[in-house]
């Protein structure tokens, strides 16, 4: 009877473990619309110049592989089972450099350089990608900061996004797809102004 009871008990605890190891990994993600990438097709683009798309900076309360979720000003947690497979500073520059060259905004545009040095930087900050939940509101929350810098680290064209979406309810599928959209409009604001930069620049 013992070894009964023994057995069930380690069945027990290997289910248990089991259950609390599955983890879901996720991505941000968006693809620049054709529509958008219609308003750079104008006289004096691609821009003569190389560009850097660094990793980004990040909040060290974003800085980790969890998703974060806000209760309130003052509480928030982790959610250990849902993580980011490409966490957030890496992820969003990759993105930046396929909308610029999609956008064929610069002559060359990539996340390194090895033997050359790039004529312009962008840089930025993420402040906030976190899922707010709490007994009355759902929605998403992102908060970034896009610089673009010259050789000399000035900046020439800053850009804040800044927006909270509601997602209806507790889903993260939803969630990361909410926040990849915000991304994207603020990207694609960010690019807008880059372009009119350098035409003012040649006026």
């Amino acid at each position: 009877m013992n070894k009964i009871i023994l057995t069930f008990i380690a069945v027990f605890i290997l289910i248990s473990c089991s259950v609390k190891t599955v983890k879901d990994y996720y991505v941000l993600s968006y693809m620049p619309d054709p529509d958008g990438l219609q308003r750079f097709k104008v006289t004096g683009l691609p821009v003569d110049a190389k560009v850097q798309v660094q990793n980004f900076d990040m909040n060290r309360i974003y800085d980790r592989n969890s998703i974060v979720v806000r209760e309130s000003l003052h509480k928030l947690s982790f959610d250990e089972k849902n993580n980011w497979a490409l966490r957030p500073d890496r992820a969003l520059p990759e993105l930046l450099v396929y909308h610029i060259n999609s956008a064929n905004i610069f002559k060359e545009c990539k996340s390194d350089y090895i033997s050359t040095t790039p004529d312009y930087y962008i840089t930025g900050t993420i402040n906030n990608i976190e899922i707010y939940s709490n007994d009355n509101n759902i929605f998403a929350h992102v908060n970034v900061s896009l610089e673009l810098r010259d050789g000399t680290r000035t900046i020439l064209v800053a850009h804040k996004i800044d927006a909270k979406r509601d997602i209806k309810k507790y889903d993260i599928t939803f969630f990361v797809k909410t926040a990849g959209e915000i991304l994207k409009e603020g990207a694609q604001e960010f690019l807008v102004k880059t372009v009119d930069y350098f035409k003012s620049q040649n006026q």
